[in-house]
């Protein structure tokens, strides 16, 4: 299979930094990251997929949930891990859907706190919030490079998750 290359449309933002982080799933031994919050306009729609990386699309070819469905104890861990430190906000649309993701290399730190999925072997240009707690980084012809997610908390039963919707719902959102 060829590798697939990942394009992006990136425009200036005409939002906030949207809500989002990660959160792995102990009974599922998997990682859910939500991007945004989900409404009547912003919804599933697509994928684009690999063995253990899901990427959900909504119909405007934004990112709103991803699973890394690889158990955290398969992680590598690299001590010197750091994410990217100039991040710049941005409206990001995917323009391929339904198509295969190219094989994923997953790196973490030694807390298991912070995750790198790298995408390509590309090197990275620019860095882009995806959301609070979730970055993007693209080569220099927006092509996506990889996904870090900065702060992944435990959870058990989904109710960090609910628990984090259920927040950021009452909270008069930007995107109702």
């Amino acid at each position: 299979m060829t590798a697939v290359e990942l394009r992006l449309r990136i425009s200036t933002p005409t939002e906030p930094i949207q809500p989002g982080r990660g959160f792995y799933q102990l009974e599922e031994d998997a990682l859910y990251v939500q991007i945004g919050l989900f409404s009547a306009h912003r919804h599933f729609y697509s994928y684009l997929e690999n063995d253990i990386l899901r990427l959900d699309l909504d119909k405007t070819g934004r990112l709103i949930f991803f699973e890394l469905a690889l158990p955290r104890r398969r992680w590598p861990v690299d001590e010197r891990l750091k994410p990217p430190t100039i991040i710049e906000p941005a409206d990001i649309r995917w323009l391929e859907f339904r198509d295969a993701i190219p094989e994923t290399a997953v790196l973490t730190n030694k807390k298991r706190s912070l995750v790198r999925i790298g995408l390509s072997d590309r090197e990275p240009a620019r860095n882009y919030y995806l959301a609070k707690e979730v970055l993007l980084q693209v080569d220099q012809l927006d092509r996506a490079v990889a996904f870090w997610v900065t702060d992944i908390v435990d959870d058990l039963a989904g109710q960090e998750i609910g628990a984090f919707r259920k927040h950021n719902r009452a909270n008069d959102s930007f995107f109702a």
